[in-house]
């Protein structure tokens, strides 16, 4: 097995500097965030010297400033990216015709078989790194592995600008020293669990017990267990077949009968859906909702948009209504959002949707690095605290729906 993970390095702070007409370089303190005017919001990117500060996305500007004075505060350009990252993937698609995008700024891309075409996955890495920096001016970090989680890991390994090679034959040479939470999707909290247990690396955990793990952990215990391992099944799917639709349901713990409790539920389906919409680049033109009732009967309604949209308030703008008059009171035991007729074409704003549009996205961008960082439920809405649902429709981002 062969596959690349393809990672742009720091990408919207990249893009400012690319489009800067060599007013900014890769070494100028630069951040993107919300409202540089106000000096307010939250950082969305910074470039290498300011996160060397700790300077880090998802932080309040003020709190960045306070680390780099005299960083460089630029509005973000969403448009830009859009194009920025169209032009990536045609790149990465000219190596493999199997690629799946992950996020805006980053693909994994299938190579298995392309190797008579371009060399040896570590030429074709060392090839993709130096067409993007040539043609695009932007950097990214490569990393080749035998499944998905060694192509991840080894992106992360190093960059900026840098190939990794990982498998099995270095996977604990290379991994286990790292601290535990360095994982795919090892969050905050299971890496202070773990820690309590005396885990402190990636290597404490893979020579962990799995009945331990797993009475700890649950399901999720024997997974960190594989991934330490560098044990990854993931098939990756090609984009045309995740173009068609993108959903997500779940069967309620308890029956939600208000109609406080099915929005609720309503809004954690929508952020969980509107998240996986924007880690594969895409935007929904059609929006649906489905409710199964105690007593199994189903309904569904669905939308079309007056636009494309990714946006989580904007698409729950839309189900939020249909929900109700479907429900009328009703006890409902699952609820499901849907997603369809998806583009990734570019943005297209009227001046008096894009300042709120803006601001919106910019709340989503937040939570996604977070939730990338230290698992989904890092991030939880107030109204959304008292939601459950049952552990076997548990949230993945890798989920295919």
């Amino acid at each position: 097995m062969s596959i690349l993970h393809v990672d742009l390095n720091s990408f919207y702070a990249s893009c400012a500097v690319a489009d800067s007409g060599g007013k900014y370089t890769a070494e100028t303190p630069l951040i993107v965030c919300g409202d540089p005017k106000k000096r307010h919001g939250i950082v969305l990117a910074a470039t290498y010297p300011v996160k060397h500060r700790g300077v880090r996305a998802g932080m309040p500007v003020w709190q960045a400033l306070s680390l780099y004075p005299n960083a460089v505060l630029v509005p973000p350009e969403y448009a830009r990216y859009t194009e920025y990252s169209e032009a990536f993937m045609q790149i990465i698609r000219s190596y493999s015709p199997v690629t799946m995008r992950y996020g805006i700024d980053e693909s994994y891309v299938d190579y298995n078989g392309c190797e008579h075409l371009f060399g040896a996955p570590e030429t074709a890495a060392h090839a993709i790194r130096e067409r993007v920096k040539q043609e695009l001016s932007l950097t990214v970090s490569v990393g080749v592995g035998d499944n998905m989680i060694m192509a991840k890991m080894g992106s992360d390994y190093k960059k900026p600008d840098a190939v990794t090679v990982v498998n099995a034959e270095n996977w604990e040479r290379l991994m286990w020293p790292l601290p535990v939470e360095s994982l795919m999707y090892i969050g905050r909290a299971s890496a202070r669990r773990l820690r309590a247990m005396g885990v402190q690396t990636i290597g404490d955990l893979a020579r962990q017990d799995q009945a331990a793990l797993r009475a700890l952990f649950g399901v999720n215990g024997h997974a960190m267990w594989e991934r330490a391992n560098g044990r990854d099944d993931t098939r990756l799917i090609s984009e045309p077949e995740q173009q068609k639709s993108v959903s997500h349901s779940t069967t309620l713990e308890r029956d939600a009968c208000g109609d406080a409790a099915v929005c609720a539920a309503l809004l954690r389906q929508t952020e969980q859906t509107a998240y996986r919409l924007r880690h594969a680049g895409l935007r929904a033109c059609v929006a649906g909702v489905h409710l199964r009732y105690t007593d199994l009967q189903y309904e569904s309604a669905q939308k079309t948009l007056s636009r494309a949209t990714d946006v989580t308030d904007e698409l729950y703008g839309v189900l939020r209504p249909l929900a109700l008059a479907l429900h009328r009171g009703r006890a409902v035991r699952q609820i499901g959002v849907s997603f369809g007729r998806l583009t990734g074409e570019a943005e297209q704003l009227s001046l008096f949707d894009a300042a709120r549009h803006v601001r919106m996205r910019a709340l989503d961008e937040a939570t996604d690095t977070l939730r990338d960082k230290f698992g989904f439920d890092i991030v939880r809405r107030m109204s959304t605290l008292g939601f459950a649902h049952t552990e076997k429709d548990d949230f993945t981002p890798f989920a295919r729906h």
